[in-house]
């Protein structure tokens, strides 16, 4: 007989496919990971079971254990959520998880999906009146304290209850350390002839984890990272900001950081700026909605993907980095999630990290 005893054995290993008919036109070989037939429909299952199990471990930014019967939180609109909703489900752990305001966008499909699993899920609390009245000069900022109250309410929740364990995907290693698995994997598939590798840019723990792992075994490929263009959803995207700014914390993370007195973010280090410390990305891409959008669509039409967003501005930016390269070289992106999350806006799906 030949079976398995849990969803969780299920993670990774996924597929790597050559893209035949999107990526004609270019010289080098264009490879995705085809991270969306992870059992939660992401490459976010990954970072979920890691954060988890280390938080079992007690590896935690405050040494704080997740103890039978408790409970993991975070704030996530995107794919976070689900992958942590379903890891806890599977090992019996209770879960709340809070999106923010910015991004409840059609009839939040990713919230749907996130639902199914059985955790507790509702709106982020907004910033206060004197935060929004006179310390958001925009609307991008304003926006953007709505993603700050999110993480400040996360982190007073574990805070005040004891048997609450904050995983943190942005500041948490071992969001980076649970994709290494798929550096292996990519390194195993092609042989160790990896010469350009990217994805796009959010937590920054995917990008991270698996240039380390390349790093680790010896690969030194042409790192690219993928940030929006324009997120008239997000406003204050976290990455872009970075991508702009290129090092430290973005002026507008330090300033609500500092507003909120956000402690754990006042003293840590990102995973993005933990990148930028190794000194990658060796470039970034800022790719538009549409050009995601038309990407995402042309990989679900010829290459039979059925992808979102995110995976459409990857390959996006894979196939300008394929332009420059010669036949025989190898560029590898990931299709990070399925499109069945973004149906509440489809057809105007639009690209957020």
């Amino acid at each position: 007989m030949e079976y398995i005893n849990s969803m969780l054995e299920v993670i990774g290993n996924t597929p790597l496919l050559k893209l035949n008919k999107v990526a004609k036109d270019v010289e080098a070989n264009v490879f995705v990971k085809l991270e969306h037939l992870n059992p939660s429909g992401s490459y976010k299952d990954r970072m979920a079971r890691s954060m988890v199990e280390a938080a079992e471990k007690g590896l935690t930014w405050n040494g704080k254990r997740l103890k039978p019967g408790g409970i993991v939180c975070d704030a996530s609109a995107g794919n976070t959520a689900p992958a942590l909703a379903f890891v806890c489900a599977v090992k019996g752990y209770k879960a709340r998880f809070c999106s923010y305001k910015t991004m409840l966008v059609g009839d939040s499909a990713r919230l749907k999906i996130t639902d199914s699993f059985g955790p507790e899920v509702y709106m982020c609390p907004l910033p206060s009146q004197e935060i929004l009245e006179e310390h958001c000069e925009d609307e991008k900022e304003r926006r953007y304290s709505y993603i700050l109250a999110g993480k400040k309410h996360m982190y007073e929740m574990e805070r005040d209850n004891p048997d609450v364990v904050w995983v943190d995907q942005i500041y948490n290693i071992h969001n980076a350390e649970g994709q290494r698995t798929m550096g292996k994997e990519i390194v195993r598939q092609l042989d160790g002839k990896v010469d350009a590798w990217g994805c796009s840019i959010g937590s920054g723990g995917c990008i991270l984890g698996v240039t380390m792992e390349f790093l680790d075994q010896g690969l030194k490929p042409w790192i690219f990272g993928v940030t929006p263009q324009h997120s008239p959803i997000a406003g204050g995207d976290i990455s872009t900001d970075i991508a702009e700014g290129r090092t430290g914390k973005p002026p507008i993370m330090e300033k609500f950081v500092n507003l909120m007195d956000l402690k754990k973010w006042q003293t840590e280090e990102s995973l993005v700026e933990k990148l930028h410390g190794m000194g990658y990305p060796n470039e970034y891409f800022q790719v538009s909605t549409e050009d995601a959008r038309e990407i995402a669509n042309r990989l679900c039409r010829e290459e039979g993907i059925y992808c979102g967003m995110s995976s459409g501005a990857n390959v996006y930016a894979a196939l300008k980095v394929a332009e420059r390269m010669k036949e025989g070289q190898n560029v590898v992106t990931a299709i990070v999630d399925r499109r069945d999350r973004y149906l509440g806006e489809y057809p105007n799906d639009i690209y957020v990290v």
